[in-house]
């Protein structure tokens, strides 16, 4: 047989299984082509937000790893949450220099990469949006098609308890207005005004997760182990 008729007759193969296959999903309403969510027995969940520039950073990741083994604990769930914290990593010869700032760049890329989900303190900071530190790593986790979860936990930064409201709202609050254009700042730039807790890329990644942001961490953990029930 020519190479040529080799590769057509290939060809009519490969086309037969695939209509084959089409016709058996057909018949049974099943897709037979995707396969069921692989069911781990530990799930990690990537802890970010502000809380690592508090006077004290490493109390925040204890409470909230006390949190979540508290859950596992209440729900004896069929699969246990684990939490990754950023302050976790052990950074040698750390230094207020370049390469130590590159080296904690690394390792929390690192447990971005172990991690399946990750939890999300959207809090203004230093200004109306969020920390960028925490937009980057929402949208990292949102590019590895892992689960993004959010919640809003103004009282460890400003002493109470503060709703997310809607960014441009923040802006005006918190950053100088034109006198004479509305909807631009003192500078004559445009406000984004979507009706949207903050910068409507980071309310786009909620998507891949619950797709609205939570009043609490530990709600936030709950939808989280939510999904994977209702993916089992």
């Amino acid at each position: 047989m020519s190479l040529n008729n080799y590769l057509r007759v290939s060809r009519n193969i490969f086309s037969i299984i695939l209509v084959g296959l089409f016709l058996q999903g057909c018949a049974t309403g099943k897709s037979v082509v995707n396969t069921a969510p692989i069911h781990q027995s530990t799930y990690y969940i990537y802890l970010a937000g502000p809380e690592v520039f508090l006077p004290d950073p490493i109390a925040p990741g204890i409470n909230k790893k006390a949190t979540i083994e508290r859950l596992n604990q209440e729900n004896n769930w069929s699969f246990k949450l684990v939490g990754l914290y950023p302050m976790d990593n052990q950074i040698e010869n750390f230094a207020p220099d370049f390469a130590t700032g590159m080296k904690i760049y690394h390792a929390n890329i690192d447990l971005m990469k172990k991690a399946d989900f990750i939890t999300a303190n959207m809090v203004r900071f230093r200004g109306p949006s969020m920390d960028v530190g925490t937009a980057f790593e929402m949208g990292y986790m949102a590019g590895l098609d892992k689960p993004v979860f959010a919640y809003y936990d103004a009282k460890p930064f400003y002493g109470k308890v503060e709703k997310p409201g809607i960014y441009s709202d923040r802006v005006a609050k918190h950053y100088p207005l034109s006198k004479d254009k509305p909807g631009h700042d003192v500078h004559g730039q445009s406000i984004e005004n979507f009706q949207m807790a903050d910068n409507l890329m980071m309310i786009g990644s909620l998507e891949t997760g619950e797709g609205k942001i939570s009043d609490s961490f530990e709600m936030a953990v709950l939808k989280i182990a939510d999904s994977i029930i209702k993916s089992r």
